[in-house]
């Protein structure tokens, strides 16, 4: 099906939903049963996508997705052909782009504290790249930074900033909930389903050197 373009601008376009390809890094684990969903769906449907999904132009006819993608999942679920875009300019693998894709995932009411880790991660991986953090080197920069924000680099603090306003977090929360990321991927999925309160996966992440608290852990798993 032939793609169509506005008028009024040249950037915005209704495109097949089949050509909207969605990158690793903003996938993510979209709760289709939540009533936050299912209200975006029968908004889409009575009104249409009233907000143009975010895209940068990729190979011949596809479209790679920067933000929008619970209302292209809502769109797919209602079975629209297609769904109108706004085109960018922006590579692949800009760390601004990667940004802006969880930007819009770290908003989103329905996100479980594992996601929510892996977005402030990922988030500020991608806005400072140069620092190659993994989860210990950035828990370690958060709690500096909560201790003496004064000596630790602008742009570290610029970016701590702007994602304590996007994620509602205070930095010693992000720090909390990026720890969460140290423990093993079957907890994570009990805290990710809600089996295991998150509260109990802080002090899991916390005691993780202790011997009696690393058994209770194994039995949680295996239990």
């Amino acid at each position: 099906m032939a793609m169509k373009k506005t008028s009024a601008n040249p950037e915005f376009l209704y495109v097949p939903i089949g050509n909207i390809v969605v990158m690793d890094q903003v996938r993510s684990n979209i709760n289709t049963e939540a009533d936050s969903f299912k209200s975006l769906m029968q908004s889409i449907k009575d009104k249409g996508i009233l907000e143009p999904l975010l895209v940068t132009k990729g190979d011949g006819d596809s479209y790679t997705l920067i933000c929008g993608e619970r209302r292209l999942e809502a769109a797919r679920q209602l079975e629209l052909e297609l769904v109108p875009v706004r085109i960018i300019e922006a590579g692949k693998e800009s760390g601004e782009t990667i940004a802006l894709q969880l930007t819009e995932n770290l908003q989103r009411e329905d996100l479980n504290p594992i996601d929510q880790a892996k977005g402030i991660l990922a988030f500020i991986q991608a806005k400072l790249p140069d620092k190659n953090y993994d989860v210990d080197g950035m828990m370690s920069d958060l709690i500096n930074y909560d201790r003496s924000p004064e000596y630790v680099s602008k742009g570290f603090s610029d970016t701590v900033s702007e994602t304590s306003k996007i994620s509602a977090k205070s930095t010693r929360t992000m720090s909390r909930t990026i720890s969460l990321l140290k423990l093993s991927p079957e907890i994570q999925a009990e805290i990710r389903s809600g089996n295991l309160p998150v509260s109990q996966g802080y002090l899991f992440a916390a005691n993780l050197d202790c011997p009696d608290l690393r058994n209770s852990v194994e039995f949680w798993v295996l239990s």
